[in-house]
């Protein structure tokens, strides 16, 4: 925790070790006034209780009362991170999935549980946050953490329903990094690209998907105005039997 928030006579959870197999080890914060970042405590409980020594502000995890929601996004956040891992990387799929979540235009580009609402709003998914994946969950400060696979659903849904967005945005990066490669010095923004092609073009394949099918579908609509227009002309021209034959196959009668 940052030294400013901590209070002097207030129980805290500290770690002696950064890794979260460190146990948390109940402490009374006495002073805040060592050098360093360092803060005087007393331990109340562990193998040492009664000792006061000078510690790290940041060993301080979080109030000693809130210390099984922390121990709880941990152990929530170590199965996320061993489910990717076995699922292994797919590094054009991450970038097509952060390059439509960046198309969203949110600041964090949906890593806030409230961005990821409203990017699911746009999208058309009506399903929560925390529930569309059984690992996905909303931690204490409530960023959204998600797996891989859950947030490629949502950016296939985001690029069909708003597919300018995610084709303006890629046409506008590799532009850009285009641009930047032709100065000196800094051709390798053309490498850069390169890379990012993979998971561009995905992205654009899921943006396409439904811009061809409204494409179609006004394509369909010009055709039966046509075909209206031209069953009218045939009746004024005295072929009333054409035009209604021409009427009934446009029914699908």
């Amino acid at each position: 925790m940052e030294g400013h928030q901590l209070q002097i006579g207030r129980i805290y959870a500290l770690r002696e070790k950064r890794s979260t197999s460190s146990p948390l080890l109940k402490v009374k914060l006495l002073d805040k006034t060592g050098r360093k970042g360092k803060v005087k405590v007393r331990f109340e409980d562990g193998p040492h209780p009664g000792l006061e020594e000078y510690v790290g502000a940041r060993q301080i995890v979080c109030a000693w009362g809130n210390r099984k929601t922390v121990l709880r996004d941990e152990e929530r956040e170590a199965r996320l991170a061993e489910y990717e891992k076995e699922r292994g990387g797919d590094k054009a799929l991450r970038d097509a999935v952060e390059a439509v979540l960046d198309a969203t235009g949110e600041p964090g580009c949906g890593h806030d549980g409230d961005e990821l609402q409203r990017i699911l709003d746009r999208a058309g998914i009506e399903t929560a946050p925390a529930d569309l994946h059984p690992l996905g969950f909303i931690d204490r400060h409530g960023r959204a953490h998600m797996p891989l696979d859950a947030l490629a659903s949502v950016a296939k849904a985001f690029a069909a329903a708003e597919p300018q967005a995610v084709v303006g945005y890629l046409d506008d990066e590799e532009e850009e990094n285009r641009l930047r490669g032709n100065q000196p010095g800094d051709r390798w923004y053309h490498q850069y690209q390169r890379g990012l092609s993979p998971g561009f073009a995905l992205a654009r394949h899921w943006a396409g998907v439904q811009q061809e099918a409204d494409m179609l579908r006004e394509e369909i609509a010009r055709l039966r105005m046509l075909l209206s227009k031209a069953a009218y002309d045939l009746k004024e021209a005295g072929k009333e039997h054409k035009s209604r034959w021409l009427l009934r196959a446009l029914e699908g009668r």
